[in-house]
């Protein structure tokens, strides 16, 4: 694995952990649900982390550093696709289904979503090819 791809892979799933204590550690004490602020964080480390693996891409090298990124990715998906469709972000959270709206669904969902985004579109461009430059001499190394 190149350089780029293995700090790609530390950058994502440091994203990926940080959003698993986002969706599973707080208890919603008086309905504020604000561990899900994580993607705060998660948000721009998933920016760079499929910026890094993005650059001039080997397939193999992608595939293997996003192993367990894909993995750290998937409850957040879910959680994300539950916000989306109206869940309460408690609910979520605690698997309690009593709780109302907090207010800030609107924030998390936006938040959650851009980060879900830019994560299974970055990978998709990555496995995809990235970007090369024009001149690129190594666009025949990328399987």
């Amino acid at each position: 694995m190149t350089g780029r791809a293995i700090l790609a892979s530390v950058l994502l799933t440091l994203a990926g952990f940080n959003a698993l204590l986002a969706f599973n550690v707080d208890t919603c004490t008086q309905n504020a649900p604000d561990s899900l602020l994580g993607f705060i964080l998660t948000l721009p480390l998933n920016v760079a982390g499929m910026a890094l693996l993005g650059w001039k891409p080997k397939r193999l090298a992608v595939v293997l550093a996003a192993i367990i990124p894909v993995i750290l990715a998937l409850p957040y998906t879910m959680g994300t696709l539950e916000l989306l469709n109206g869940a309460p972000a408690c609910t979520i959270i605690t698997g309690d289904p009593t709780w109302e709206q907090s207010g800030e669904e609107g924030l998390f969902k936006a938040g959650w979503g851009a980060c879900v985004a830019i994560f299974w579109l970055g990978l998709a461009y990555a496995l995809l090819g990235g970007y090369r430059p024009r001149n690129d001499r190594d666009a025949k190394d990328f399987a």
